[in-house]
């Protein structure tokens, strides 16, 4: 009947989220499973790289694929490992190859085994030969040829059953023969003792070299996570030093900032004192000149007063003459001093004070001078007020 679903493997591929890790896994468990004698070092060590992959519980699952020799389940993780790949594989091919040497000897399978996937990583026989020898000390050999005879020959502990059966046929013998019957035996024994010594200085040879190779392994990931920690060190060290230097600059951006806010501050405020000192002169300048106006007016004024009191002067001496020569006698002061308010002489009639009010009435008006300094505006009120005082006077005595 013709199977419709998968394998153990096929079903855990699908079902992983790590293909490339859970192909790897596969293959180097093949090659553990192709070993003279697998040690349990080399079990805890697949253990170690299926948890790394995660999949330490499905390592079991891993192994019986691997010892049931499913070419479909290698070549389908040969595949999915040569998809994923971008370029050589040295770690998994360095994985692979601790593996196979851990108990000293390289079967004959690995040794196909590992060219194999040598070439599937992408690496040449050169690179192989080398990264052999880096994990193992050793050199590379060719494998051997299986046409040999030690591939085909029996075994030799076979050679002591067949010498008792021998023995069994002819116990008819003489007595003499069993003597180098013995011997024979012996020779047998001795040589399987030898073989069995052998046998356990070889394991323990390669137990020493597969310990000797997983120490190099864990010196290896050892000094690998050393350059990481050194690394991660180092950079933790750059980004303090780079966030240090930001806070920094930081600092220095914002004193820098500080200063210019004070300094426009400064300019600010000494920008101000000169506008308000310029309007300080200005208001004084304009307030001296408003001053010497003034000073310049009231001179003016009393120039004029004065020229004007001594033309009234002039005029009231020459009235007195001629009212002297003309037998009249002079009018009052208060009179007098009308006339010359109203710019009139003794002899003025009513119509010519009139007329005279009514001239000087609109020539010194106050509101003629409307919007002039207030100085010049009460002088004209004053000298309006004098004029009408003039005039009530005069009419009074017309």
């Amino acid at each position: 009947m013709v199977a419709t679903g998968f394998s153990a493997f096929e079903s855990l591929l699908v079902k992983s989220p790590h293909q490339r890790e859970s192909a790897e896994l596969l293959l180097l468990c093949w090659v553990f499973a192709n070993k003279h004698v697998p040690l349990d070092e080399d079990r805890r060590y697949l253990e170690r790289l299926a948890a790394r992959a995660h999949h330490r519980r499905d390592l079991e699952t891993l192994l019986a694929a691997a010892r049931r020799q499913d070419l479909g389940d290698v070549q389908l993780a040969a595949e999915v490992l040569t998809k994923e790949q971008s370029g050589p594989i040295i770690a998994f091919l360095r994985q692979a190859v601790v593996v196979a040497t851990s108990d000293g000897a390289l079967s004959l399978r690995n040794h196909h085994i590992l060219r194999f996937l040598a070439d599937l990583c992408d690496v040449s026989p050169d690179t192989l030969r080398a990264l052999y020898r880096e994990v193992t000390g050793r050199t590379l050999a060719a494998p051997e040829d299986l046409s040999h005879r030690s591939h085909w020959q029996p075994a030799e502990p076979e050679a002591e059953d067949t010498a008792e059966a021998e023995a069994g046929d002819t116990g008819s013998t003489q007595a003499h023969a069993g003597e180098p019957r013995a011997s024979w035996r012996d020779r047998v024994r001795r040589l399987a003792e030898n073989q069995w010594r052998e046998h356990k200085q070889q394991q323990q040879w390669r137990r020493q070299q597969a310990q000797q190779a997983r120490e190099r392994e864990q010196q290896r990931e050892a000094a690998a996570q050393a350059e990481r920690e050194r690394r991660a060190q180092a950079h933790a060290k750059r980004q303090a030093e780079a966030e240090a230097q930001q806070r920094e600059q930081a600092r220095q951006q914002a004193q820098a900032e500080t200063l210019r806010r004070e300094q426009a501050q400064r300019q600010r405020e000494q920008a101000q004192r000169q506008r308000e000192q310029a309007a300080q002169r200005q208001r004084q300048e304009q307030q001296q000149r408003q001053y010497q106006e003034r000073q310049r007016r009231e001179r003016q004024r009393q120039e004029q007063e004065s020229q004007h009191q001594e033309q009234q002067r002039q005029w009231q001496r020459e009235q007195s003459r001629q009212r002297q020569r003309a037998g009249f006698d002079a009018p009052s002061y208060p009179i007098r001093r009308a006339l010359i308010e109203l710019e009139l002489d003794t002899s003025a009639s009513p119509r010519e004070i009139k007329l005279a009010y009514r001239r000087l009435a609109q020539r010194h008006h106050p509101d003629r001078f409307h919007g002039q300094s207030e100085w010049r505006i009460t002088l004209a009120s004053q000298r309006f007020q004098r004029i009408k005082n003039a005039y009530d006077l005069l009419m009074q005595h017309a």
